[in-house]
């Protein structure tokens, strides 16, 4: 540790006026015992007004472009959620669209093998698990849902 070290650090200003009552065997413990560690952390695209004003004196123009930054990244991170958003809604109506025709496609083989080929059982069995097992798509598909959202939900809390 430096004289410069202890100079600087505002809690020991008072260190230089009261250095000649420190006995000179106690000097560097007294000043190791006054020196201050600061940690500072902060969350976000932004740092504190304090932080950008240091920026600033350092390089002149530098808190404009932190900004401009933080700006851009936001943008971003918009745009890339509403393609997110954008393509979960396709795709759920793509399935909803596939579902209606694996349902159309199974009744209709249901009602090919009663009709024409006199196949009533068959056709009840085949139509009957087709349904049991839409409906248990169905049921799960919504519980996925749920659970995605309790643990979005979560997050967010976090």
């Amino acid at each position: 540790m430096n004289e410069e070290t202890i100079q600087n650090d505002k809690i020991v200003e008072g260190y230089k006026e009261h250095q000649e009552s420190v006995p000179d065997d106690r000097k560097k413990e007294v000043k190791e015992a006054l020196m201050v560690i600061r940690s500072e952390m902060f969350s976000g695209p932004i740092p504190p007004p304090e932080s950008l004003a240091r920026y600033e004196q350092i390089q002149p123009g530098s808190a404009d472009r932190i900004l401009k930054m933080a700006e851009k990244q936001q943008e971003h991170r918009m745009c890339l959620e509403s393609k997110v958003i954008g393509s979960q809604v396709e795709q759920s109506k793509r399935g909803q669209l596939f579902g209606f025709i694996i349902v159309f496609v199974c009744v209709a083989v249901a009602i090919f093998f009663a009709l024409h080929l006199g196949m009533t059982t068959f056709a009840a069995s085949f139509l009957s698990v087709t349904m049991v097992v839409i409906v248990v798509l169905f049921i799960n598909g919504k519980k996925l849902i749920n659970k995605d959202l309790e643990a979005k939900s979560k997050d967010q809390k976090k």
